[in-house]
């Protein structure tokens, strides 16, 4: 029996070696992160998970690429970015009208909830446009993956002070655009 505390690149050894259990658990520790990764960046839940399928189904037929010298997440969320590009560049994402998202307990309208929802979606994609890939992935982690230092560090394959460095220039580089930007642009 594997311990809890199994590391992702102990696993994803373990899966490359066949073991279905070792992708079982890396796929329930990371299926909900990518997903919000992926809907971040997109938009969309059902395209959101449509292309999670897509980033576990890359895992496993291409495991036998992974380096254990690197990050599993790292990997892993590199999967899922191109993935997300690759469709972006396909195809606009278009929002989607689904009544079951006013459920009777949220006061405001479902079009005010949509529109909160492009908004954010438009912030991001604001944000992974003025920074660099780097910066904006580093910035995403911590805020929407809300990972902290040290996950980010592992995910990126980056040490705790890189990290920090980059959340500072990003939240430096993002306060001067906002400062610069005119009011009704925003």
């Amino acid at each position: 029996m594997k311990t809890q505390a199994e590391s992702d690149n102990d696993l994803a050894l373990r899966w490359r070696a066949g073991e279905v259990e070792a992708y079982n658990e890396l796929v329930r520790r990371h299926l909900d992160p990518v997903h919000r990764f992926i809907y971040s960046r997109y938009g969309n839940d059902h395209d959101a998970s449509d292309l999670c399928q897509e980033v576990f189904f890359d895992v496993c037929m291409k495991i036998a690429n992974f380096d254990p010298a690197y990050p599993f997440t790292a990997w892993l969320y590199t999967i899922a970015r191109r993935k997300t590009v690759d469709r972006y560049r396909r195809m606009k994402p278009v929002e989607e009208y689904h009544a079951d998202l006013h459920s009777g307990t949220e006061s405001r309208h479902p079009g005010s909830l949509l529109e909160e929802q492009d908004s954010a979606r438009d912030a991001w994609e604001k944000v992974f446009r003025l920074l660099p890939e780097n910066q904006a992935m580093a910035m995403w982690l911590r805020v929407q993956g809300q990972q902290s230092i040290e996950q980010i560090a592992g995910t990126m394959g980056q040490s705790e002070a890189n990290v920090k460095v980059l959340l500072f220039r990003a939240r430096q580089k993002l306060a001067k655009e906002w400062q610069e930007t005119p009011t009704e642009t925003r």
